[in-house]
């Protein structure tokens, strides 16, 4: 009886030490994280590529404000039309019957004039947003560039060639004006998108017979792809800054948290130092990256550890995003070898 005594009281004391180092443990790290760092040079410049003042002629506002509206009949066939399309042209495009081509824009006038005229839009500014939730849905703009892209096309086959250059200059210049402003990585790769899709359209116009004496002149397929259009950096800004304001939020918003979660967090809110996380998000973020980031040693994630996991899952695949980007203009030279 007395071993089963003794053997308890052992590990009782085992247990209260473990209580006692992890609480020494966790003061130590709570004293390691008392204060923040300052902003570094990355973040403020991250900063400083989110501030913009209004502009005249905001196609995102004017688009924003009607996109709930816009509707599409038959948005499958559209769809479908489209989906094949690749370097070598538009086949599903190229079989389907004129007729119901031309049924599918009499459909969808509305949204084939709406998009047409926000094609002469001066400017496309993305509002700093607190979450990728706001931005609108971008599925009309999209269905308006096909409906777009199909008259074209329709236009092409029946020799309407000065009414089909002037709507493909204007349609690339629109989207390569979007690629050039966008904030935000989702509609980056929107954008890219649908200059891949014009390019694929205008290949496939290239199978239709055109006088010789009439060449393509179309100003934007001309042009090399600049580096402001092919950067990440104003679209990495604004991840930047949504990531901020996600973590935040999951911190601070306990309402509907149970007691044992909110617990949970009060106590690991204090090793989330908010600067210096928005400070190596800014590091991390650099893509492709102009300065090393060392991998981190043991006693580093001491300092700062909530953060700089959450930074490391955050991290988007900048490689894939500039590889997709670096092809518009191998698209574009492509298209320009073909006429």
């Amino acid at each position: 009886m007395s071993a089963v005594i003794t053997l308890s009281k052992i590990v009782i004391k085992l247990v209260l030490a473990l209580f006692v180092v992890g609480g020494l443990g966790y003061l130590l790290l709570l004293a390691l994280n008392w204060q923040d760092e300052a902003p570094s040079a990355p973040a403020l410049a991250l900063q400083q590529q989110l501030l913009s003042e209004p502009v005249a002629g905001n196609g995102y506002q004017r688009y924003q404000a009607q996109q709930a509206a816009l509707k599409t009949q038959d948005n499958t066939t559209l769809q479908q039309l489209f989906a094949g399309c690749n370097q070598a042209g538009c086949p599903a495009l190229a079989a389907a019957d004129t007729t119901q081509l031309e049924q599918l824009l009499l459909e969808n006038t509305t949204l084939l004039a709406f998009y047409q005229q926000l094609l002469s839009s001066n400017h496309w500014q993305e509002p700093v947003l607190a979450s990728a939730d706001e931005l609108p849905a971008f599925q009309p703009l999209l269905n308006g560039q096909r409906l777009n892209l199909l008259q074209i096309y329709l236009l092409a086959q029946q020799g309407h060639w000065l009414q089909v250059e002037q709507l493909l200059a204007a349609d690339l210049k629109f989207w390569r004006n979007l690629l050039t402003e966008n904030r935000y990585l989702l509609t980056k790769m929107i954008s890219s998108a649908a200059i891949e899709r014009h390019f694929n359209l205008a290949l496939q116009l290239t199978n239709i017979p055109k006088p010789a004496e009439t060449p393509f002149n179309i100003t934007p397929w001309q042009q090399p792809f600049t580096e402001s259009e092919l950067s990440l950096s104003k679209a990495l800004a604004g991840e930047w800054r949504l990531t901020e304001q996600g973590i935040t939020a999951a911190l601070y918003d306990t309402s509907d948290l149970n007691f044992l979660e909110k617990l949970g967090l009060t106590l690991v809110r204090p090793l989330y130092q908010p600067q210096a996380s928005s400070n190596e998000l800014a590091l991390l973020l650099s893509c492709p990256q102009t300065e090393v980031v060392a991998e981190l040693s043991w006693y580093q994630w001491f300092y700062n550890p909530l953060g700089k996991m959450i930074n490391r899952v955050s991290m988007p695949p900048c490689d894939d995003y500039l590889h997709r980007l670096a092809q518009l203009e191998q698209q574009r030279q492509q298209l320009q070898a073909r006429l």
